[in-house]
């Protein structure tokens, strides 16, 4: 039986979703710029999607940006020296975030973004009120950090675009592996396969994921090749990726402007998506996550908005427009979604990280036992 979308999920977000995807002018342009600055503190309505009185399927959490949005600042007595110098010693206090690409959350709930251009990992502990920065200033040796990835044993994965490699680290901070090197051109997007212990690695500039083993952290295949005629199974500058509770991996195949999708084996399953600007469209799709119910989030950089799709690639929502204010976006890149669903974001035109949150209906109990049902029947 083929499953149909919710009337609610397309028309409450159509208005939206065409506004968000409207060609501008130079001189709209210049408005919206306009806009977006007078509206900078100014909270976006609505701050839940879609539009009622249709029931909320996203919410709006929360965001941050500085180091000060997390930490608990202590006012601290000023020294005799500073007071005569007139500087103070605490400007590591007020850090920000500068170009945040990769995210990820532990099982303690710790926000791992990767801060390409300080060349860092900044870890948020938003319950501890406080920040760690992970790079060679604690004999982490990293240049340009892009994709993150924590397993169930709270270990972190980052690969590195200059020096080629992944990097895995104890939750404790200390290096344990890196490797790569020898098998990547320009790694990007980390995703974990738990149950087989398998790392997957959009390699972009390889045009390919290639696949890695977590326990001996060796090397074992390749996914795809480079793509000449969006052949299914083959890639043009891959960015993203993501793995669902059964093992499959989705992949944002940004060039060739679609989501591929591959069994635990690593067979090519089925594809969506094509380049334009309607809806369930792409323009730069980058970021990539599954919720708990299998639906599917691509975040585009040039749209500023997340899509959300069912398992046949039926767009059902779309989250977002181009702004600083809460809910929406400037330059999206990153998403991750932890397993409470809690949907996090990041952006780099202004940097900060977004916390929204999947809200399930009580026909999503029903309708989550017929697609699991669905999904077995699949070979």
């Amino acid at each position: 039986m083929k499953r149909r979308i919710p009337r609610w999920l397309v028309i409450a977000a159509m208005p939206l979703f065409l506004a968000g995807f409207a060609t501008r002018s130079p001189a709209a342009n210049k408005a919206k710029k306009q806009l977006v600055k007078a509206s900078a503190n100014t909270p976006a309505q609505p701050l839940a999607w879609p539009l009622p009185p249709e029931p909320p399927r996203i919410r709006w959490l929360d965001q941050f940006s500085k180091f000060d949005d997390v930490q608990q600042k202590k006012k601290k007595k000023r020294s005799w020296v500073e007071k005569l110098a007139g500087v103070s010693q605490e400007k590591e206090q007020d850090r920000s975030l500068t170009s945040p690409y990769g995210i990820a959350v532990d099982s303690q709930g710790r926000i791992y973004v990767a801060d390409w251009s300080s060349g860092g990992i900044l870890v948020f502990d938003r319950t501890a009120h406080s920040v760690e920065v992970l790079g060679p200033q604690k004999g982490v040796p990293m240049r340009l950090p892009l994709g993150v990835a924590v397993d169930d044993q709270d270990r972190l994965f980052f690969s590195d675009a200059i020096f080629r490699t992944i990097t895995c680290l104890s939750p404790e901070g200390k290096l344990l592996a890196q490797f790569g090197r020898d098998e990547l051109e320009r790694p990007s997007g980390l995703a974990l396969d738990q149950k087989r212990h398998r790392l997957y690695v959009a390699d972009t500039k390889g045009h390919r994921v290639a696949v890695f083993n977590t326990q001996t952290f060796a090397f074992e295949k390749y996914l795809g090749k480079k793509s000449t005629d969006r052949e299914p199974g083959t890639f043009r500058f891959p960015t993203g990726v993501a793995v669902d509770r059964r093992g499959f991996l989705y992949v944002t195949d940004t060039f060739n402007y679609r989501v591929q999708i591959f069994n635990p084996r690593g067979r090519f399953e089925r594809e969506f998506g094509s380049h334009g600007d309607s809806p369930g469209q792409f323009s730069r799709p980058k970021g990539i996550a599954v919720d708990s119910e299998g639906h599917i989030y691509v975040a585009d950089a040039q749209f500023n908005n997340f899509q959300i799709f069912d398992q046949e690639g039926k767009v059902l929502l779309f989250v977002g427009t181009l702004g600083e204010a809460p809910g929406q976006f400037t330059l999206l890149t990153g998403l991750c979604i932890d397993d409470q669903d809690r949907i996090y974001t990041t952006e780099q035109y202004r940097p900060r990280v977004q916390i929204f949150q999947y809200i399930a209906q009580p026909e999503s109990a029903g309708a989550k036992e017929v697609s699991q049902k669905k999904r077995k029947q699949r070979p």
